[in-house]
């Protein structure tokens, strides 16, 4: 069976009790949505919709042959929460007051990651990745690349929003990691629009980030990176 060439992530999609308080909250982290509650960035997008449990839902990687990748994956009996889509052309960016360029990083808690990440590499029909510790959000983490953007299983290691994420709705997704131009437009946008200070950390990278807690985010970890 041929290797599976999965490009990048295209798009998340987020659950909302209700879609104009959705919007609100988006909107008061600093992305510009549309009246379906959908922000485009530099190549992917997120995408808000109704539904009785709030939360990361679904995530959607590109794939350069479709039909191929498809076949390929539901032979080995697919992942929960991910689906495939074709590959596309971007299309333009929104300008987002807190300076998101794109997705970095979808992250997916799991209660053993090294089993996660083997059946997460055979059944996507990728490498393996090798394990690292997330200082952030406190975990082990296999971190798979596609393009300029990454899928990471995290197994708590310590107390933090991966721990809290388990704990609370089990398995599954549970954050977003975005790349901005500036981390203190993000922060000074938040703060002006009732959002509290973002926890912040230091990543394994040695770069900073900051975590906009579920409370504010309808029940999701958004994250950002980038320069100040």
């Amino acid at each position: 069976m041929r290797a599976t060439i999965l490009t990048r992530i295209d798009h998340v999609t987020i659950a909302v009790a209700d879609l104009k308080a959705g919007i609100d909250a988006y909107t008061r982290i600093g992305f510009e949505l549309d009246e379906h509650g959908v922000a485009r960035n530099d190549g992917d997008h997120l995408q808000l919709a109704p539904a009785p449990r709030e939360g990361l839902q679904a995530i959607a990687i590109a794939s350069d042959d479709l039909d191929a990748d498809s076949k390929a994956v539901h032979a080995r009996h697919g992942i929960a929460y991910i689906t495939l889509v074709a590959q596309k052309n971007a299309e333009g960016a929104s300008r987002h007051p807190n300076g998101v360029q794109r997705i970095e990083r979808v992250y997916i808690a799991v209660k053993d990651v090294a089993a996660a990440a083997a059946h997460y590499a055979r059944v996507l029909g990728v490498p393996a990745p090798k394990m690292e510790r997330g200082t952030v959000i406190h975990a082990d983490m296999a971190i798979f690349q596609f393009g300029p953007t990454a899928l990471g299983l995290a197994q708590p290691a310590a107390p933090g929003v991966c721990a809290d994420a388990l704990a609370r709705r089990g398995p599954g997704p549970f954050q977003i990691l975005y790349r901005t131009s500036s981390m203190d437009a993000a922060a000074k946008w938040m703060a002006d629009h009732g959002v509290p200070p973002p926890a912040r950390g230091i990543r394994n990278t040695g770069e900073h980030a900051m975590l906009v807690m579920p409370e504010h985010a309808c029940g999701v970890v958004i994250g950002f990176v980038g320069p100040a």
